[in-house]
C-alpha cells in the first residue's frame, strides 16, 4: 500500500464524524469548567460528574424507558453535585483540589455500588431506545456560541469575569460574590451531567469505566482554550481528532502506543501553552465578605 493509499484510508468522512462525537463530551466539559473558573472555583470533579450524569441517564432511561427525561435527569444529577463542590468551596471554604477529587471518588464508589445492586455487575446492559448522541452535538454547538456572546458580550459575562478576577471590586459594585459563584459551579455540574448522558446515548450503554479521563482532557481544553468557549471548543475538536485517529491507526501501529496517544498530547500541549494562559486572578482563592 502506497502512503497515500494509506493517507485515504485513514483520513476519511468517518473521521471527521468521529471527531466531532469524540469532541462533545470534552467540550462541554469544557466550557462548564470555563465558567466556574471564571468566577474563582476549580472544580477538578467534572469526571465524577460525568460519570454520574451517564449513571443517572442509565437508571432513569432503565426505569422509565424515557431517554428524553434520562437526559433531564442527568443535568440535574450534575448541577446537584456542582452545588455540592459550591457549597464545600464557599460556605466551608475547603480546599478547591481537594473538594473535586473528594466528589471524584464519592461518585466512583456510588456507581460501583449501584450498578452492581440493579444490574449485577459494573455496567449495564445495551439499550435499543436511547436519545440519537447527534442532539448533543448539535446542542453542544449551541451552548458554545451562546456562551461565548453571554461571557464577553454581555453585562452577566461582565460580572462574572469580575468576579474571578476581583471578587472585591465586584462586591463595592453591588455584586453577590456567593451567589453569582455558587450559580456557575451549578452551571458546570450540569453541563458535566450533559457531557455522562452524553457517553451513556453514544454508546447505548453505562459502564464504571466509561468517561475514561476524558473529564480531565476537558479541564486540559479549557486551559488551553484560555477560558474562552470558542477556545475550548478549538482544543476539545484537537483532542477529538487525535481520539479519533489513534483509533483508525490501531490497525497499522501497536494498539498500545495508540491508545496513549492522545494522553500523551495532552500532557505535551500543556507543557507548552500552560504559561500563555490567561488565568483568573481570584482563581482557586476564598472570599471573605469583608
Amino acid at each position: 500500500m502506497s502512503i497515500w493509499e494509506l493517507l485515504g484510508d485513514i483520513f476519511t468522512i468517518h473521521l471527521v464524524l468521529a471527531t466531532l462525537r469524540l469532541a462533545t463530551p470534552i467540550a462541554l466539559i469544557a466550557l462548564g469548567e470555563t465558567y466556574s473558573e471564571r468566577v474563582g472555583i476549580i472544580n477538578v470533579g467534572v469526571e465524577g460528574t460525568a460519570v454520574l450524569g451517564g449513571l443517572v441517564s442509565a437508571l432513569v432511561a432503565f426505569y422509565t424507558g424515557s431517554p428524553w427525561i434520562a437526559l433531564i435527569a442527568a443535568v440535574l444529577a450534575g448541577g446537584l453535585a456542582g452545588g455540592l463542590h459550591a457549597l464545600w468551596c464557599i460556605r466551608f471554604r475547603a480546599n478547591h483540589v481537594v473538594s473535586g477529587i473528594g466528589i471524584n471518588i464519592l461518585i466512583a464508589g456510588l456507581a460501583l455500588f449501584i450498578t452492581s445492586a440493579v444490574w449485577g455487575w459494573r455496567g449495564t446492559s445495551s439499550y435499543s431506545d436511547t436519545l440519537n448522541s447527534w442532539y448533543i452535538v448539535g446542542a453542544m454547538f449551541v451552548l458554545i456560541i451562546a456562551s461565548q456572546i453571554l461571557i464577553f458580550r454581555t453585562k452577566w459575562g461582565l460580572r462574572l469575569r469580575v468576579v474571578g478576577e476581583k471578587p472585591e471590586a465586584a462586591d463595592t459594585a453591588g455584586i453577590n460574590v456567593h451567589r453569582t459563584r455558587y450559580v456557575y459551579t451549578i452551571v458546570n455540574g450540569m453541563l458535566c451531567g450533559l457531557a455522562g448522558a452524553f457517553f451513556f446515548n453514544n454508546v447505548g450503554r453505562f459502564t464504571t469505566g466509561m468517561v475514561g479521563g476524558r473529564g480531565f482532557i476537558g479541564i486540559a481544553a479549557m486551559v488551553i482554550g484560555n477560558y474562552s468557549p470558542f477556545g475550548a471548543l478549538g482544543a476539545a475538536l484537537m483532542f477529538g481528532f487525535i481520539d479519533a485517529l489513534q483509533m483508525r491507526l490501531q490497525t497499522y501501529i501497536p494498539s498500545q502506543f495508540s491508545i496513549m496517544l492522545p494522553y500523551l498530547i495532552t500532557v505535551l500541549v500543556l507543557a507548552f501553552l500552560i504559561k500563555r494562559a490567561q488565568v483568573p486572578a481570584a482563581l482557586g482563592q476564598h472570599y471573605i465578605k469583608q
